[in-house]
């Protein structure tokens, strides 16, 4: 079978998803095409029809993930609870969304060594991608994740109304109740993006203990705030792992395949550090 699959967003240049993909369909020995696709949100209706008749799958980023879920026939129970879909099978002309983005942020703390069972999970931001976060972290059974967002209003409804879940405003981020609270910081905002112009004021909330750190931008491979983690003497990584474990079982539900996850992300690793220069 050869496969049809695509990316679509509002931005899209920036995506580094053709190439994983396609560098997996190599390894694998799949054929197929993987594009990406310039959606703006007026135009979200005739892409879908498009796709129930051209595509077999499809994964979708900002500003995407909420709006697309009115026009799938079905969604799994995790990407219904987070509210955001970032994967879409299409089977028989039928819609099926799921969200790989909750799966992708674990597979990366574990090669840390880090696990959200049982830990203290400190979110930066309030977005999309924090929203998959919070609910994988409180699904693996963390003991408490704390938001830490501009709105904490939007920060609370992340939780979904599990009583483990607070927000305290971005302001609030200090050493007491961020760094020398939790057990894992995840950095779900933009900032220290390429690009972004705009970056953390300091870092002192990462003082008073030794959790574990991922910062989920990947560009650059190092970021401010990664620098001054790895200064602190903190484990620490950036979001290409997320990326890359996101895709990989992207790909899974589309095809259907089964194969070793971590082998493929090693190899994935590798063809993306090249690609960007950074290996």
């Amino acid at each position: 079978m050869r496969w049809n699959l695509a990316v679509i967003g509002d931005p899209i240049g920036h995506t580094l998803s053709p190439l994983i993909q396609g560098k997996m369909m190599e390894r694998l020995g799949v054929e197929g095409d993987y594009a990406a696709h310039h959606v703006a949100a007026a135009e979200l209706p005739e892409f879908v029809r498009y796709a129930r008749e051209e595509l077999d799958g499809f994964n979708i980023t900002i500003p995407h993930k909420q709006a697309v879920i009115p026009f799938l026939d079905e969604i799994d129970p995790y990407a219904e609870r987070c509210g955001a879909v970032n994967t879409v099978c299409v089977r028989e002309g039928k819609l099926s969304g799921h969200n790989t983005d909750g799966d992708g942020i674990r597979a990366a703390l574990r090669g840390m060594g880090a696990d959200f069972s049982g830990s203290r999970v400190a979110l930066l931001g309030a977005g999309g991608a924090a929203k998959s976060i919070c609910r994988k972290a409180l699904d693996c059974g963390a003991e408490a994740v704390r938001v830490f967002c501009r709105t904490p209003e939007k920060g609370l409804q992340l939780a979904g109304g599990d009583s483990r879940g607070e927000a305290l405003p971005f302001s609030a981020l200090s050493a007491e109740n961020c760094g020398g609270w939790a057990d894992i910081i995840v950095n779900a905002t933009p900032l220290g993006m390429s690009g972004f112009g705009q970056d953390f004021a300091d870092f002192s909330f990462l003082g008073g203990g030794r959790p574990f750190l991922c910062d989920i931008v990947y560009k650059p491979a190092e970021t401010s705030l990664l620098k001054a983690a790895a200064a602190r003497g903190l484990p620490c990584k950036n979001g290409l792992d997320m990326l890359i474990y996101q895709a990989i079982y992207a790909f899974r539900l589309f095809t259907g395949m089964e194969f070793a996850a971590d082998p493929m992300a090693d190899f994935l690793r590798d063809e993306v550090k090249k690609a960007l220069g950074q290996g």
